[in-house]
């Protein structure tokens, strides 16, 4: 367990303030079907996939392009989904390292991805994008456009929900205080996206540059919270990376107004609707003590929450073209 490994871990707070998203922004979303699902899997792919090309300079054995998606075991239905509905690649087990992949390999899948994803990328990623569009159009003489980074607004398409069913997660806290002789039971909500701080290679300036830094603002500034840094140590190796907070009732609001516009379809989706329960159980209490029943609804839901959860529905995934 990574957890028990971990020596050092430091956070600090980034120096800069949140700008408050104006009501107009904030409730603004395009209803442009046709634009749903390629900024999904641009995000997505750009939290948990690997776009691999072959390096023109290597006497390795050439091969075209692939792209690779990583999920956790209990989101194959997600996996098989994707595959089945863009009729794209096939998904492999890997049991044994506790996820599954989807594996698309065949050059016409994988150009339809790339068209689907091309102008919706929003991260250091698009570097890998360009140089698979770049082998194409040389290998085969063709004329793809490498479109650059995304600059839309945060709400205005999927590539959100996307990246967090990437490297997002919810979380449900309920702890006790002991506050003059009283006792009193603390709940509190968060949503986190943690990312590291850079990408593995160069990216050109017109790229965006190889740090997260400024899509990790941008995020923290549409949730209207501070981005913070976080340094762990694992063994004998120090990870860097960003990490926002959704912490507040403010930054909750904007949580659930994206989340229920662009929804997710990873098992995150059901860790979603238990954090939203939670978080009405626990406003029903504000100003006031919080009831043995509201309580007891909450440490319910925490008692099944992420990896403790048992019981998967993945019916929302009707919704998903």
């Amino acid at each position: 367990n990574n957890q028990k490994r971990i020596k050092n871990s430091n956070i600090n707070k980034l120096n800069y303030n949140a700008s408050k998203l104006s009501k107009g922004q904030l409730r603004y979303y395009s209803t442009n079907t046709a634009n749903k699902i390629g900024p999904y899997i641009a995000g997505l792919i750009e939290g948990d996939g690997h776009i691999a090309v072959h390096d023109k300079n290597s006497n390795s054995k050439k091969y075209h392009p692939k792209i690779i998606i990583v999920f956790n075991l209990n989101d194959r239905p997600l996996a098989e989904k994707l595959s089945t509905v863009l009729k794209v690649g096939k998904v492999i087990d890997r049991s044994n390292a506790g996820h599954v992949l989807l594996q698309i390999l065949a050059k016409e899948e994988v150009l339809k991805i790339i068209n689907l994803i091309n102008g919706h990328m929003r991260t250091p990623k698009i570097e890998a994008l360009h140089r698979a569009i770049d082998w194409i159009n040389l290998e085969y003489g063709s004329s793809v456009s490498s479109l650059g980074l995304d600059t839309s607004p945060l709400n205005s398409n999927g590539w959100l929900a996307g990246f967090t069913d990437a490297d997002g997660n919810f979380s449900i806290t309920v702890s006790d205080r002991k506050r003059n002789n009283t006792v009193k039971t603390s709940v509190q909500t968060f949503f986190r996206i943690e990312v590291k701080q850079n990408y593995s290679r160069d990216v050109s300036v017109s790229q965006g540059g190889a740090s997260y830094f400024s899509i990790m603002t941008e995020i923290a500034e549409f949730f209207t919270v501070n981005l913070y840094t976080r340094t762990r140590t694992v063994g004998d190796k120090v990870y860097y990376a960003f990490m926002a907070i959704a912490h507040n009732s403010r930054s909750h609001k904007i949580v659930r107004e994206y989340f229920d516009h662009f929804p997710l379809y990873s098992s995150k989706y059901l860790a979603y609707k238990d954090w939203c329960h939670a978080q009405d159980l626990h406003s029903t209490g504000r100003g006031k003590s919080l009831s043995k029943e509201s309580l007891d609804k909450i440490k319910k839901i925490k008692d099944q929450f992420n990896n403790k959860r048992e019981i998967f529905d993945f019916s929302h995934l009707d919704d998903l073209i």
